[in-house]
């Protein structure tokens, strides 16, 4: 059966909805009852980012390069968690999915590594975040990528949410939100509830011909002022990982033009 522009390989439901596994004979993709994608892989290079707005979210590494902890928010078919795996051996990762059809199909269909780096909890992202400050080490990045069928996940977006993100990250982490601009109003609270737990030092990253947009929460420094100093770490990243960092440090300086203090 076609739906979505290619084959349904696999269908399931849980409580939440329906999962969906497309494959198009090049790429094989995760949907939750609707059009977006939650997640893509490409068959030939099953560690590769292939949507754009995940290479975006690695923006982080421009100001926090060498990860040894890190937060994912939202497991998707796993995309992030894979890439941070291959790439960052030394890297430990917990990744905060609340449906577990959800962890088995990244499993089964997108080759999710069953890993001891790779630690995975199913349960409510809130509930997790409002105890991981005591719980669990200082992240040096949290990746929130929360999404529903209808877009981003209500319970990621209080200001009490990221504070405790905040509070869980270490003294110079960063933490990487997948939002959506197509309800202006809504982003715009968000936005502004971000601005305000992290005292301003949040940077916008729009992806090119899509409705998603990056913003970045930074701990401590003066991030638009560091935007200016960051064109080697961008080429060296880029070597290192083979993802486009200097386009996307030239993103953000278009971006975020004011070089005040944050």
């Amino acid at each position: 059966m076609y739906k979505y522009g290619g084959i349904i390989v696999h269908q399931e439901h849980d409580d939440y909805g329906p999962v969906e596994v497309i494959e198009n004979g090049y790429q094989r993709a995760l949907h939750f009852g609707s059009e977006a994608k939650q997640s893509c892989m490409d068959l030939q290079d099953p560690f590769y980012l292939s949507l754009s707005y995940t290479r975006a979210m690695l923006s982080a590494l421009l100001f926090h390069p060498a990860p040894r902890r890190v937060l994912l928010i939202g497991l998707g078919g796993g995309s992030l968690a894979k890439f941070i795996w291959q790439h960052f051996p030394e890297c430990r990762l917990d990744v905060v999915e609340n449906r577990t059809l959800v962890h088995s199909v990244a499993q089964r269909y997108f080759k999710l590594p069953d890993d001891d780096r790779i630690n995975i909890h199913i349960t409510d992202a809130a509930e997790f975040i409002h105890h991981a400050d005591s719980e669990h080490s200082a992240y040096d990045l949290i990746l929130l990528d929360a999404f529903t069928a209808d877009g981003v996940a209500p319970s990621t977006t209080s200001m009490m949410f990221f504070a405790a993100c905040r509070a869980s990250l270490a003294a110079d982490g960063v933490m990487a939100a997948n939002l959506w601009a197509e309800d202006a109003y809504k982003l715009e609270d968000i936005l502004g509830a971000l601005a305000d737990t992290f005292d301003g030092r949040l940077l916008r990253l729009p992806i090119d011909g899509k409705a998603n947009i990056i913003t970045l929460a930074i701990s401590q420094g003066k991030p638009r002022k560091e935007l200016r100093q960051l064109d080697a770490r961008a080429k060296q990243l880029q070597q290192q990982l083979d993802l486009e960092f200097i386009s996307l440090l030239k993103t953000l300086r278009k971006h975020n033009r004011y070089w005040g203090y944050i």
